[in-house]
């Protein structure tokens, strides 16, 4: 049985003349702005609000410290980044599943709560939701156990209609999992072809699957397809068999992507073209840096929004990325949640 929950409400962003000669007429179906114009003979110009869409695993995140239950939340990667979007007011769809159980009507709640469209979300009748015990150290660091009840074939997912201007995120396990492939290149190779941006977040745990060449060469295909990807120093080291940051930098600057490379409270290293550029952390003592990297992403979409940044990507709105996206994870690393506060 499939279950899919109902749409968040949309917001929409109104356009207004210089000389207040013309007003917006906003079309609620499909987030598209017209522009009427009082220009005689002129064409009416269309403003196409953006839709982020991710694609990613739901579960409930069960945090422990000093072997205390510290809280109970829906966390996953990508719902993460949704719920730290949706609370900044965009028109975020979350492609996903999880069971129908409690946990999972949490979860439905949740996301509806926070404004992220779950219509193309799949709830498995029979199966249970996804949990994850998250062990934080001293230093606020996670070690992590997870309970998986997900069918064996994912389902057949509805592959959203991009627009130029839209955005897609994809990462983590979920990405590369074999039951997840055929879904994966339908929507990557339907939001490529419509020339909307595709950030990639390869997120490795390595203990949760098998490390083999197949695998590196799946991530390869990804970082191809991405006009942006995001990654801690962990991930590049797996990705490239090597620690050596400035092999690393070097692989990079040969592949035509837009780079985000963190490595904690070290700070971040932006990739592009010839360049490597570095940003600072703030000092901070984090209370968890669960969500972390996920609201880094939350923060480079951000800002493509917010500031209309398009490809090609100049140093300055790349700075910009990396500065919101910084931003939105020392946030959470000051929070028990794992995603920002509520606007």
């Amino acid at each position: 049985m499939v279950i899919t929950t109902p749409n968040a409400r949309q917001k929409h962003d109104s356009i207004e003349s210089k000389n207040n000669q013309h007003l917006p007429i906003v079309n609620p179906n499909n987030g598209i702005i017209i522009e009427s114009m009082k220009t005689q003979g002129s064409e009416p110009k269309q403003h196409f609000t953006p839709n982020v869409y991710a694609i990613g695993e739901s579960l409930l995140d069960i945090i422990f410290s000093d072997n205390d239950m510290v809280s109970a939340k829906p966390g996953g990667s990508m719902l993460n980044a949704c719920i730290s979007l949706g609370r900044l007011g965009h028109q975020v769809h979350f492609l996903t599943e999880f069971g129908n159980d409690k946990a999972g009507d949490r979860i439905s709640a949740f996301l509806k709560e926070n404004n992220v469209n779950s219509k193309f979300s799949v709830r498995h009748e029979g199966h249970k939701t996804t949990l994850a015990l998250a062990w934080l150290d001293k230093s606020g660091n996670a070690s992590y156990s997870f309970y998986q009840d997900l069918p064996e074939e994912a389902p057949e997912i509805q592959i959203p209609d991009f627009k130029a201007n839209d955005i897609l995120l994809f990462g983590s396990f979920y990405s590369i999992r074999q039951r997840n492939r055929i879904n994966i290149t339908k929507l990557l190779d339907s939001a490529v072809k419509a020339g909307a941006t595709v950030l990639y977040d390869p997120n490795i745990r390595t203990s949760k699957f098998q490390d083999t060449i197949e695998t590196r060469q799946l991530i390869f295909e990804h970082i191809n397809k991405a006009n942006i990807v995001k990654g801690s120093d962990e991930d590049f080291a797996y990705i490239y068999q090597t620690s050596d940051q400035a092999d690393i930098f070097r692989q990079l600057q040969q592949r035509g992507a837009l780079f985000f490379l963190t490595s904690g409270k070290r700070g971040v290293e932006v990739v592009h073209e010839e360049k490597v550029t570095h940003h600072e952390i703030p000092a901070i003592v984090p209370v968890s840096t669960i969500g972390a990297g996920d609201n880094f992403n939350a923060g480079i979409i951000h800002a493509l929004i917010s500031n209309q940044f398009s490809k090609p990507y100049s140093p300055e709105s790349i700075s910009s990325m990396a500065n919101e996206g910084i931003k939105l994870a020392v946030e959470v690393c000051l929070r028990t949640e794992n995603y920002i506060a509520r606007r």
